[in-house]
């Protein structure tokens, strides 16, 4: 990732939008350079996990959040959907934790 703040910024933005969530509440965690392969071969590759309460219940929508991710994966670092994966986890209310308490 040649500008790393840039990219994080507009992800942020960019995860906000497609989960319909609020920016504030966008954390990313970059691990750029990082020794993978993917298929068998060290072409570009990616690996995203996403952590999002209440926001994977529908398989449809899912594959929409994908497929946004996926594009703007291609448009800010030329790397094809077909190089890497997408992990869509819902923590559950009972183990997420913010700003000193737990969720009901």
């Amino acid at each position: 990732v040649p500008d790393k703040t840039t990219f994080l910024q507009a992800l942020s933005g960019k995860g906000a939008e497609i989960l319909n969530k609020p920016k504030e509440y966008m954390q990313i965690i970059l691990e750029d350079e990082v020794a993978m392969t993917f298929a068998g071969t060290s072409d570009p590759t990616f690996c995203v996990n996403i952590f999002s309460r209440n926001s994977f219940s529908n398989l449809s929508k899912n594959t929409e959040m994908s497929q946004e991710f996926s594009k703007f994966i291609e448009e800010t670092l030329c790397i094809p959907p077909n190089r890497g994966y997408f992990f869509l986890k819902d923590p559950g209310e009972h183990r997420c934790g913010w700003n000193n308490k737990t969720f009901p």
